[in-house]
């Protein structure tokens, strides 16, 4: 876990302070490196030159995120006795480096390359089974995150905007969990309910409106701050609600895949809608980031739309939400489509 300020970075440059992070968390041992060959080729020799100044390394270049090729890491961390793995990617990297750190028993230096969710500090990795569908599996936070936020800057501005996406949706998952409280569906955890509420204040009450170095620091402190949310309540509960069923849902029957904090950002204003409560300062926000949810422009056809809100909460029974109890009928979740493309 994110202990002290030792394990937790977010600043420019900070690639270069990969080493230091390490010998101040008295890291000690063979390293295992990890990336992908794209990330590797532009940043990892700046990685890999400070981690050689410490110990011997061991290099792992990623070109799956199946449980069984991060299980297979694991057993080589094991057997080679590797005492730390150090991360370098985006979110498909990162998952298999917390399901191998955490299989294995070693701590993780985490540097994200990309913040398109909030997984980079959350104790959940997604990683895919025999039958290729994506499964949430409980891990644990990275040990130390280290943050560059030049380097989230030169990703594809398509990642940051789907980043801004998946903190917004905390504003549906926060209304779903009093809901399901109220109902005695579930149980609250006031730290965790905090913690994703300032991650959304952050973001809504930010004075900037572009994506520039200044908001990139306020966008990667909420988005940890909802993977630290997670962690005291234990699950995804503070910060996944009805959004992210009808995600999950547009990925289970939909043939058109979008990034997941584009979709749930969808998901947040389709069902403020069709819980009638106002929406309009959620859109407000995404619109000034240019952060486009119109469901025609995202090539989600009005059937797909229905059929994902009307099946959404098969996806994860246990989650209790609005959409267990709301109208969602197809007349009116047709005419909510109308209104989405027409207002978005």
């Amino acid at each position: 876990m994110l202990r002290d300020s030792n394990s937790l970075k977010i600043s420019a440059g900070n690639i270069t302070h990969v080493a230091d992070m390490l010998v101040s968390n008295q890291c000690k041992g063979k390293i295992l490196y990890v990336s992908d060959f794209v990330v590797d080729n532009l940043f990892g020799d700046v990685v890999k030159e400070q981690l050689k100044d410490l110990d011997s390394v061991a290099e792992e270049l990623v070109d799956n995120n199946t449980i069984s090729y991060a299980m297979a890491i694991a057993e080589n961390v094991i057997i080679s006795e590797i005492k730390c793995i150090v991360g370098l990617g985006g979110g498909k990297v990162l998952d298999v480096c917390k399901y191998a750190a955490y299989i294995a028993k070693v701590p993780l230096l985490s540097i994200p390359t990309t913040m398109a969710n909030d997984g980079i500090a959350s104790p959940i990795a997604v990683l895919k089974g025999k039958d290729n569908k994506p499964k949430s599996l409980g891990c644990a936070v990275p040990s130390m995150l280290l943050l560059d936020t030049d380097l989230i800057l030169s990703s594809p501005v398509s990642l940051i905007k789907a980043g801004i996406g998946d903190t917004i949706s905390n504003y549906t998952a926060l209304i779903d969990w009093d809901f399901a409280c109220s109902r005695y569906m579930d149980d609250m955890n006031g730290y965790a309910y905090l913690m994703s509420k300032t991650s959304l204040d952050i973001m809504m009450k930010t004075q900037y409106n572009s994506i520039c170095p200044d908001f990139i620091n306020v966008l990667a402190n909420s988005l940890v701050l909802s993977g630290i949310a997670m962690n005291f309540a234990g699950s995804s509960r503070p910060v996944s609600g009805s959004e992210h069923l009808f995600s999950h849902a547009l990925d289970y029957y939909g043939t058109v895949r979008n990034l997941h904090g584009i979709q749930v950002a969808l998901g947040t204003i389709a069902v403020l809608k069709i819980i009638g409560l106002d929406y309009s300062n959620v859109a407000e926000y995404l619109s000034k980031f240019d952060v486009c949810i119109n469901p025609r422009k995202l090539e989600i056809d009005q059937s797909t739309f229905i059929h994902c809100l009307q099946n959404a909460t098969k996806m994860r029974k246990n989650r209790y939400t609005h959409l267990n109890e709301a109208d969602l009928s197809t007349q009116r979740l047709e005419k909510i489509y109308h209104e989405l493309e027409r207002e978005l």
